[in-house]
C-alpha cells in the first residue's frame, strides 16, 4: 500500500490559551520523535490547534516499519558443543532465546576472539496502526502540562476532557483508540457557525474541510490573520497599533474564526495613568489598545470576535459595556491611592511577608534602601536619592491598584511618587527598579535606577543563597535565574565600574545573621556561561576570563576580558599562545611550586632562548595598561620567545638548580597571563 498522508485529531474542552501554542508545538516534537525512533517512513508534520482541538498531519506515512534484521550473538563455537558434538547447555539456552531447536539455524561468526555461533533473522515490521497509539500516548504524556485532568470513569488524564478523535491514513479510518476514545473521521465545527458534527473526507483535506465549518485550524495563519486584520482596523481608525506579541499568541489561541472589530470609551478615564488602562483592557478583556501618532493612548480598543455576525454593533456595544466598569474600578483605585503618601504605604510594608526567615518587605526596603545607597557612592552617584528610592520601591505593593494590577508593580510606584513631588531620580527609582522584567528587557535607564535594580536584586540573592534557598532544577519561585542575569546585564550594558563583591558583603552585612557570599558568588559567575552564550560566545572563553575569580568580581571588566578573549582566539598567534599556556600550566602543576625560588636567577640561565624569554618576560610592566586588549597587546611580544623556548630549551633539565630556575621562569610567565586570563583553559 503507498505512503499516504495521516490525519490525527485530538478534540477536547476548551484548552489552556496562554499554553496552547507550546502544547501544539510540543505534541508534534513528541510524535516526530517517536516515529523516528519506531522508523516509520514519513516526509515531515504539520500541527495545527483551535481552542478545542490539537492535531497533526504526517505527510507520506507508511503503513508499516520496515522489516528488521536481526543479529544476536551466542556462545564461542568451541564452548557450544560438548565431546560427542552435542549442543551445551549455554548453546541449548541460546537456541530457546531465539525460537529455534536446531544448530542448523545457526550461522558462524569469526571475531577477533574465535569464532562464535550467531542467530541471524528477518523480523516483519510492525503495522502503524500498532504502533501510533503507544507514540501518541508517549506524546501526550510528554506535554508540558501543570495539572492534568481526569473524566468520567476512566482514568484517562490529559489537560482537558477528550470530546472526540480523528484518524484518518488518506481517506480510511485508523481504527486506534487514544485516551479511551475510538477514533473516526467525525469532527466538529465552529460552535454558532456551523451545523456542528461533520466529517473530514481526506486527511489531505483536513484545513479545506475545517475552514468550510468556519474553523481556521492553522495557528500560524490564524495569528498573521489577526495581526493584519488589527492593523488594518487600526489605520482606518486613524490610530497606531502597539501590539503585544504576548497577546496576539492568547487571543489567537482563544478563537477559531477571528474577527476584528473597534470598540471605545469615554475619554475622562484617560485621566488615569495609561499603563492601567492599558492592564485592563489586556488582561481582563484581552482588547488590544490604540495610541496616537505621538504614542498618546486613545479612547479606543480592538477586540477579536469569534464570529461573523449581520449586526457587529451589537457586539461592539457589549464590549464597550463590559469594559466600562473595569476602567471605572481602575479611576477608584488611582484615587483612593493618591489620598496617602509614599511614606505611609511604606510603614503598611511591615505587615506584609517578604521571605520567612528573611522578614517583612520593611525590612526589604530598609536594607535595598541601604544598599542602594552603598553602590551609588561607589558609582559616583548621589547617594541621598538612592536610599530615598530603595527605601520607597515596594511601598506600592500594599496600594488598592497594585492588588488588582499585579503587573503595575514599581510602574504605580513611580506615579505615587511623582504625585507626592519626589525628585525625577527618585521616581525613575522606584518605576524602574524591577527592570529587566524579561529576558531581554529593558535596562534601568538612570544611574539612580541601576543602583536601586540592584540592589533590590542582590539583597534577594544574599538572603535567599544565605538561607539555603537557591533556585533548583525545578523550583525557582522568586525568580532568582532571572535577577541574578539581570545584576549581569544592568552591570555589563550599563557599563558599571562597580565591584560586585563588595556590594554582596554589604548585602550580607545588612542582615542581622551575617551570610557567606561564597556560594551566590559563584552562582552568577556560572550563569555568565549562559548570558555569552546567548551572544555567541562558547563556554570555555567565559571560563577562561573568569577562573579563580571568587574576590574582586567586577562584571564590566569581565565583560572585557571576554569579548578581547573572543577577538583573540581568532587572531593568528592565538594557536600557539594557547597550547604554550597549556604545556607551562601542565608542567606547574606537576612541580611543588612552594618549593621554587622566589625569583629567576639570570646567572643560571644558559641557553640563548631561555635567556631571551627572560629578557622579554621581565621587560613586560602590565600596571600602566588599561583594559584586557591593552594587556594582552603588551603580551604579544611573548609569542616569538616563547616558541622558541620551548622549541630549544629542556624544561626539567637533570640538574636540579637549572631545573627550578626554568620553572620559576615558566611561573612568572604564567603569572603575567593570568593578569588577563587563563588562557590555558581556551580550546
Amino acid at each position: 500500500m503507498p505512503n499516504k498522508t495521516l490525519l490525527l485529531e485530538i478534540g477536547t474542552e476548551e484548552l489552556p490559551p496562554k499554553s496552547l501554542n507550546r502544547l501544539r508545538l510540543t505534541f508534534a516534537e513528541q510524535v516526530e520523535a517517536g516515529l523516528k525512533q519506531a522508523q516509520l517512513p514519513f516526509n515531515g508534520i504539520e500541527s495545527f490547534a483551535t481552542p478545542r482541538r490539537l492535531a497533526l498531519r504526517i505527510n507520506g506515512l507508511g503503513t508499516q516499519q520496515p522489516d528488521q534484521d536481526i543479529e544476536r550473538r551466542g556462545p564461542a563455537k568451541k564452548a557450544a558443543f560438548d565431546a560427542e558434538d552435542q549442543p551445551t547447555k549455554a548453546l541449548r539456552g541460546f537456541m530457546k532465546s531465539c525460537g529455534v531447536s536446531d544448530p542448523e539455524h545457526l550461522a558462524i561468526m569469526e571475531t577477533d576472539k574465535g569464532e562464535y555461533l550467531v542467530y541471524r533473522a528477518t523480523m516483519p515490521g510492525e503495522a502503524t496502526s500498532d504502533l501510533l497509539p503507544g507514540i501518541v500516548q508517549e506524546a501526550l504524556s510528554a506535554l508540558p502540562i501543570d495539572r492534568r485532568m481526569r473524566w468520567g470513569k476512566t482514568r484517562d488524564e490529559f489537560v482537558r476532557p477528550i470530546k472526540w478523535v480523528v484518524c484518518l491514513h488518506g481517506k480510511e479510518v485508523m481504527p486506534i483508540a487514544i485516551l479511551g476514545m475510538q477514533a473516526g473521521k467525525t469532527s466538529r465545527g465552529h460552535r454558532f457557525m456551523s451545523k456542528g458534527d461533520f466529517e473530514i473526507s481526506d486527511a489531505d483535506a483536513y484545513v479545506e474541510d475545517c475552514r468550510a465549518q468556519h474553523v481556521l485550524v492553522d495557528y500560524d495563519g490564524r495569528r498573521e490573520l489577526i495581526r493584519g486584520q488589527l492593523y488594518e482596523l487600526a489605520a482606518s481608525e486613524g490610530a497606531n497599533l502597539e501590539l503585544d506579541e504576548n497577546l496576539l499568541d492568547e487571543v489567537t489561541a482563544l478563537v477559531e474564526w477571528p474577527v476584528a472589530l473597534a470598540g471605545g470609551f469615554e475619554e475622562s478615564f484617560l485621566e488615569v495613568p495609561p499603563e492601567v488602562l492599558i492592564s485592563a483592557m489586556k488582561e481582563h478583556q484581552r482588547y488590544f489598545h490604540l495610541v496616537d501618532g505621538n504614542g498618546k493612548l486613545l479612547p479606543k480598543f480592538i477586540t477579536i470576535a469569534n464570529l461573523e455576525t449581520p449586526d457587529p454593533q451589537v457586539v461592539i456595544s457589549g464590549n464597550e459595556r463590559v469594559i466600562r466598569p473595569r476602567l471605572s474600578d481602575a479611576a477608584f483605585f488611582y484615587q483612593q491611592d493618591t489620598r496617602t503618601s509614599l511614606d505611609e504605604k511604606c510603614e503598611r510594608l511591615g505587615n506584609v511577608v517578604f521571605q520567612t526567615d528573611l522578614g517583612t518587605y520593611l525590612e526589604k526596603a530598609k536594607r535595598v534602601s541601604a544598599l542602594a545607597g552603598f553602590i551609588a557612592d561607589n558609582l559616583g552617584e548621589n547617594k541621598s536619592e538612592a536610599e530615598r528610592a530603595g527605601l520607597l520601591c515596594k511601598a506600592d505593593l500594599v496600594s488598592d491598584m497594585v492588588g488588582e494590577f499585579p503587573d503595575l508593580q514599581g510602574i504605580m510606584g513611580g506615579y505615587y511618587a511623582r504625585h507626592g513631588r519626589e525628585s525625577d531620580d527618585v521616581v525613575k527609582g522606584i518605576e524602574q527598579h524591577y527592570r529587566p522584567t524579561q529576558s531581554g528587557g529593558l535596562l534601568p535607564d538612570t544611574g539612580i535606577a541601576s543602583c536601586v535594580s540592584l540592589a533590590d536584586k542582590i539583597d534577594s540573592l544574599v538572603g535567599l543563597f544565605g538561607i539555603n534557598q537557591p533556585p533548583t532544577g525545578s523550583r525557582d519561585p522568586f525568580a532568582l535565574r532571572r535577577q541574578s542575569l539581570g545584576v549581569i546585564r544592568i552591570c555589563v550594558e550599563n557599563h558599571l565600574d562597580l565591584s560586585l563583591t563588595d556590594s554582596l558583603e554589604q548585602a550580607a552585612a545588612l542582615y542581622s545573621d551575617k551570610y557567606s557570599i561564597d556560594e551566590v558568588s559563584q552562582y552568577i559567575i556560572e550563569r555568565l556561561t549562559s548570558y555569552y552564550g546567548e551572544q555567541g560566545i562558547s563556554a570555555d572563553v567565559v571560563d577562561a576570563a573568569t577562573s579563580g575569580l571568587s574576590k574582586g568580581i567586577n562584571l564590566m571588566m569581565i565583560d572585557d576580558v571576554v569579548k578581547t578573549l573572543q577577538a583573540f582566539r581568532n587572531g593568528p598567534t592565538a594557536e600557539s599562545i594557547v597550547a604554550a599556556n597549556k604545556r607551562v600550566a601542565n608542567l606547574l602543576k606537576k612541580a611543588d611550586l612552594a618549593s621554587l625560588p622566589a625569583q629567576f636567577d639570570p646567572g643560571l640561565a644558559t641557553d640563548e632562548a631561555e635567556k631571551a624569554l627572560a629578557t622579554a618576560v621581565y621587560a613586560i610592566d602590565l600596571s600602566d595598561a588599561k583594559g584586557a586588549g591593552a594587556r594582552l597587546e603588551k603580551l604579544a611580544v611573548l609569542h616569538a620567545p616563547v616558541d622558541r623556548f620551548f622549541e630549544e630549551v629542556l624544561v626539567m633539565a637533570e640538574d636540579n638548580k637549572l631545573r627550578l630556575n626554568r620553572l620559576v621562569l615558566l611561573r612568572d610567565l604564567r603569572q603575567l597571563f593570568l593578569e588577563v586570563a587563563d588562557f590555558s583553559l581556551l580550546q
